[in-house]
């Protein structure tokens, strides 16, 4: 018998599991082998060193196993072979000093009936000579791992070219045992998100040890849920959507959320037409629409309620984070979407969830990759319509502005004084006086981003370094951003241990435009000169009212100052632990600090202030805000093949989390007309104010179970349970349990499909569950208070700031997903279907309470939002040779969803009467959507008046506008939204284009509104739309769509400006060239080079003629990127 190995320091575990000759006979004959079974070993020691260590050893006449066990010790080597084969090997005697391995090895393997090999640190011992075997078939054992050495669970390993049903999959361990027909089969292994192997057999095969390599193409096949556990898509009901880094940078180099909004259907960017491309502005984002109606829950320190979670790297982050990560750092994304894929992340995950996952640092010599992203931004100007100066000139002609008005009263006087000022302008324009204002706050931006990556290491221990500088020039002048970051990844394996930290510490600096709003130069007149002054006019309208007319340009001039200032530390620690074969035990630790501040400086002497106290002129205000998280979870992972048919995976998880966050901030008022913004310098704060401090503290923690199954790949479930406890809903509602499960049948894989041999994949997939959202305010559930600011003798007041509810619950959300995914004709064409329902009850609303009590709003439990949808995405590809790397495809993605309340009763009235004072579009009613459009139904203009015609409730026309007919007039959801896309790859070269597409949507028109009717006495002194001058009444008789020029009185919101929009754009347009295989490459050090070129928003075709970018202009972009290694 081999003696018993001593416990070895050096190493965490080694086992060897040896072959019983006395196992029963029926096993035998039952499977027709006379081969041994194999267990392997568990674990593949690594070890740093280079080279064959050196050896000393003098044995006589000892057992193979004997000096096998001491070669170990000494080198740190492992060694994987069949135990029973050392039964057969001869005493070995050898006196070496200072001998390498295979020295040695020569030695001990010399008239043995055996030889080895030597793959990296494992010595693998097989037969020299096959041996005769009473049958064909055998029994293949083996290990499967990935490029860290870590075993992969889940593995599939099947027999080519066999019948269906004679695969199996690793087990938690990574280890795996298959009956094959032949010593000359072929295996293939395969796995998401790494390159499929072949490996043929030998008589008398050694274990196994298959080492997989990734594919960066196959990473749409792998979801990473960000919670440590990975699925394969193949065995997954969840509906999720995977993309690689290098999908996302074809779209765009700009940010992840311009890639993911044009791949994927349900990933909407909601249009943002206040702020336009403002770089400093966070976009707004849904994902299978809104879960949430109120924002007013929310404070300063909270998100859109609507939003989805985002998760980087395992750990949850920021929005801002997001959008300011370098794209070159990015490995992959994957976005959850239903319950049974969001359902492990209970109560944040009703809107869907986001992961992250960065690129690792990779074993082998150090290696430098570099990246140069550029950029140019054009301000894009085109959907505004404005006058020229003569044409403005006619309309206050026509609207009377020359004409004095005042009653019944005349004045020959003011009327010359109208007179002479319109000869004045008259003048000027016929001299050519006609300024574009428009362009005098914009410019053409240029931008640029370097990056820097370093990485390498052996299979213990590796690292990664990162440097990454961008600065952004911003569509208007003067606005932009600086961002920073850098970050060091250091990953450590040995034996059944595995540690990863990783450093991360970034920072920003924006800079909003001295220039102001946009909206201020649209509204000036053409027939202005441009000049430094601090007025273009001081005069009187046509009632004798002094008016005075600002310079955009001159408060542009002043020393204004609007800036935001970051600084952010965070550190990740991972603890992977082996603890058997099928057990895996992972910790994780986030710490993370950082620190924002802001300061707004407005000049005394800026035209805002010119009716303003000499003592109230100028402001100053700065604020900081300062965050502290910690976040720590513990998972024990158990996976295991049963019978080498059903495969089991399950997870135990516990989390931890707290975010403290502090804001202090001050506002000081009336400085010097030459000060440059000290606060020292301040008269005093701000009337009725003083220093401000808000603090807030939220904790929460949560325990998951889930578990996934599938039986030979055919039949799938998952169930996952998670209790989440938080601190931001009521006291007596602490704790809320959500859970979801799955089902899934993979058709192709039956046996009466092998004969359909163009269907390659046909899985149908169907889950429930029950999701949350606490995007609220972390005082929602608790009143606080606040001392005023006034004292008297007996001492300072304390005032109710907000009345919390105790009883508010949390806001669940009901979701089912019936989806399906079929690829056929070798992949060729690709279909992804999925209908969804999302009920989300109860709903958290701030519902006004009666002046009396002091406060304006209380948090409540009221009605449902019940969201129905249907998203697709087909791609088929007319060229596929991806052997010769020659691929064109089209693919096509659209999505459709409708919301409606219900059940809140007469709840939110206070809420919709406050609705119509603040006159909104929107209503909350039951049995209509939250995209619901409301206003008094328009009949059009009387030709004979110029005046409005209305419908009254009662189908009767009127003139009057009466607010009791206000109905639903239209939608602003799109009766249908996607894109086409085409991607063309050639050898080296790469084309795509995505162009979105919306149809049926309703909106707004708001320059209709604003800018050709409601247009006041005051109003004609700024410049309008050109419809105001062409497309409303003049005459009797006239048919338009416009009232009477003439009219200067404002009226309410009617359907006339409810306008059907359809919509294409040009999301992306890119180009691409990767040099590969070229000599010249080498000789100037380089590994790989590849060049792109991307046009961005280049152009939108709309059937509405509507101003984009109020305060801040849309741009157009053009973008090239480079990137190298060294």
């Amino acid at each position: 018998m081999e003696p018993k190995p001593k416990p070895n320091k050096c190493m965490n575990f080694y086992r060897t599991f040896k072959y019983d000759e006395s196992r029963p006979i029926y096993a035998r004959i039952l499977l027709k082998l006379k081969l041994t079974f194999i267990i392997l070993t568990t674990v593949i020691l690594q070890v740093s060193a280079t080279g064959y260590a050196q050896i000393t050893l003098k044995e006589k006449d000892a057992p193979l196993g004997q000096i096998i066990q001491k070669i170990r010790r000494q080198t740190g080597y492992d060694f994987f072979y069949n135990a029973g084969m050392l039964l057969k090997a001869k005493p070995v005697t050898l006196n070496v000093a200072n001998a390498t391995v295979p020295e040695v090895l020569d030695l001990c393997f010399k008239d043995q009936p055996f030889t080895y090999r030597i793959e990296q640190k494992t010595i693998v011992i097989q037969y020299i000579e096959p041996r005769v075997l009473q049958t064909s078939a055998m029994v293949v054992s083996g290990r499967v791992l990935d490029e860290m050495d870590r075993p992969i669970p889940g593995a599939s390993i099947r027999i080519k070219n066999a019948p269906a049903g004679r695969n199996t999959v690793s087990n938690g361990n990574g280890e795996f045992k298959i009956v094959v027909p032949s010593d000359k089969s072929i295996l293939v292994f395969s796995f998401v998100g790494y390159k499929t192997q072949e490996i043929k057999l030998k008589p008398d095969q050694a274990p196994l040890l298959i080492r997989m390599e990734i594919a960066e193409n196959n990473m749409k096949d792998v979801v990473i849920t960000g919670t440590g556990i990975t699925r394969n898509k193949n065995t997954f009901t969840g509906a999720t959507a995977t993309f690689s880094g290098e999908q996302l940078k074809a779209v765009g180099n700009q940010n992840i959320i311009q890639g993911l909004r044009a791949l994927d259907p349900s990933f909407i960017q909601l249009e943002n037409n206040k702020f336009g491309s403002n770089p400093n502005v966070l976009p707004n984002l849904e994902i299978r629409g809104k879960t949430s109606i109120s924002s007013t829950l929310q404070d300063q320190f909270a998100s859109d309620p609507n939003q989805p979670l985002f998760i980087l790297d395992g750990f949850e982050t920021s929005l801002r984070t997001i959008v300011d990560l370098n794209m070159n750092r990015v490995a992959s994304v994957v976005i959850l979407k239903d319950a049974a894929s969001t359902a492990m992340y209970g109560s944040k995950a009703s809107n869907g969830v986001v992961v992250i996952e960065t690129v690792k640092p990779r074993p082998g010599q150090m290696r430098i990759n570099y990246n140069s992203d550029l950029n140019v931004e054009i301000p894009d100007l085109t959907g505004y319509n404005m006058m020229n100066a003569e044409e403005k000139l006619q309309f206050e002609r026509l609207s009377g502005r020359y004409i004095y008005y005042l009653g019944a009263e005349s004045s020959p006087h003011f009327q010359l004084d109208l007179d002479s000022m319109y000869a004045e302008r008259l003048a000027e324009v016929k001299r050519g006086v006609n300024t574009y204002w428009l362009n005098e706050p914009v410019r053409t931006g240029f931008s640029q981003r370097h990056s820097f990556y370093a990485d390498g290491g052996d299979q213990a221990l590796r690292y990664g370094v990162g440097l990454t500088y961008k600065k952004t020039t911003g569509a208007m002048k003067g606005s932009g951003r600086e961002d920073w970051a850098g970050n060091v990844d250091l990953t450590y394996r040995k034996g059944r241990f595995n540690i990863s930290n990783q450093i991360y510490i970034n920072g920003y600096t924006g800079q909003e435009s001295p220039y102001g709003s946009f909206a201020d130069f649209v509204n000036a007149n053409p027939y202005y000169r441009k000049s430094n002054a601090k007025y273009l006019e001081q005069s009187q309208d046509n009632i004798g009212r002094t008016y005075q007319v600002s310079n955009p340009l001159y408060n542009a001039g002043l020393n204004n100052v609007n800036s935001t200032k970051n600084f952010a530390i965070q550190n990740n620690l991972q603890l992977n632990v082996d603890l058997t074969r099928e057990l895996m035990l992972r910790g994780a630790v986030q710490v993370q600090k950082a620190i924002t501040t802001n300061l707004n400086f407005l000049s005394p002497l800026h035209t805002s202030f010119d009716d303003s106290s000499i003592f109230e002129r100028g402001s100053y205000k700065n604020s900081r805000t300062d965050n502290f998280s910690y976040n720590a979870n513990l998972m024990l992972t158990y996976g295991k093949v049963f019978a080498g048919s059903h495969a089991l995976t399950a997870n135990l998880r516990a989390d931890i989390r707290e975010n403290d966050n502090q804001n202090l901030s001050f506002q000081a008022v009336g400085f010097p007309s030459s000060s440059n913004g000290n606060p020292s310098f301040a008269y005093s704060y701000k009337p009725d104010s003083r220093p401000a401090s808000v603090v807030g503290k939220t904790r929460t923690n949560s325990i998951l179970a889930s578990a996934n199954y599938a039986y030979k790949a055919r039949y799938l479930a998952d169930v996952s349970f998670r209790y989440d406890g938080s601190t931001a809903f009521g006291s007596n509602k602490k704790y809320s349990p959500y859970y979801s499960g799955g089902l899934g049948w993979n058709i192709h894989n039956e046996s009466f499909m092998k004969p359909v041999t163009w269907i390659n994949t046909f899985r149908l997939i169907a889950n429930v569950g029950i999701t949350g959202n606490q995007n609220f305010a972390s005082t929602s559930s608790i009143s606080t208070y606040g001392y005023d600011s006034y004292i008297n003798i007996y001492g300072q007041g304390v005032t109710l700031n907000s009345l919390g509810n105790p009883n508010l619950k949390w806001q669940n959300s009901v979701q089912t997903n019936i989806g399906t995914d079929l690829v056929m004709f070798g992949n060729k064409l690709s279909f992804n279907v999925n209908a969804y329902q999302k009920r989300t009850d109860p709903l958290v609303v701030a519902i006004d309470l009666p002046s009396s009590t002091g406060i304006s709003s209380f948090p409540i439990n009221a009605g449902l939002l019940n969201t129905r949808g249907l998203e697709a995405t087909v791609k088929f590809s007319p060229v596929y040779k991806p052997d010769q790397r020659v691929v064109w495809t089209l693919g096509y993605t659209g999505s459709i969803y409708k919301s409606k309340y219900d059940g809140f009763n007469n709840q939110l009235a206070s809420l919709n009467t406050k609705q119509l004072t603040n006159k909104t579009l929107q209503r909350f009613k039951d049995g209509y959507s939250p995209d619901d459009i409301w206003a008094v139904p328009s009949l059009g203009i009387d030709p004979t008046t110029g005046m409005e015609m209305f419908l009254r409730k009662d189908g009767q026309s009127t003139f009057r506008y009466d607010a009791g007919d206000i109905v639903r007039v239209g939608n602003a959801q799109p009766t249908i939204e996607g894109v086409f896309s085409s991607n063309l790859s050639y050898k080296g070269f790469t084309f795509g284009m995505n162009i979105r597409y919306i149809l049926g949507r309703d909106i707004f028109n708001t320059a209709l509104y604003e800018k050709v009717e409601n247009i006041s006495a005051q109003g004609l002194a700024n410049n309008q739309d050109r419809r105001a001058l062409y497309d409303r009444w003049k005459q009797p008789g006239d048919v338009t769509q416009f009232k009477s020029i003439a009219l200067t009185t404002k009226q309410e919101m009617s359907s006339r400006f409810v306008q059907k929009e359809n919509m294409l754009s040009a999301e992306s347009v890119n180009f691409g060239y990767n040099f590969l295989q070229n000599k010249w490459l080498k000789q100037v050090g380089l590994s790989s080079l590849r060049l792109n070129a991307y046009m961005n928003d280049i152009f939108r075709i709309s059937s509405v003629k509507r101003e984009r970018g109020i305060e801040y202009p849309f741009a157009r972009s053009v973008s090239f990127s480079l990137n190298a290694t060294f």
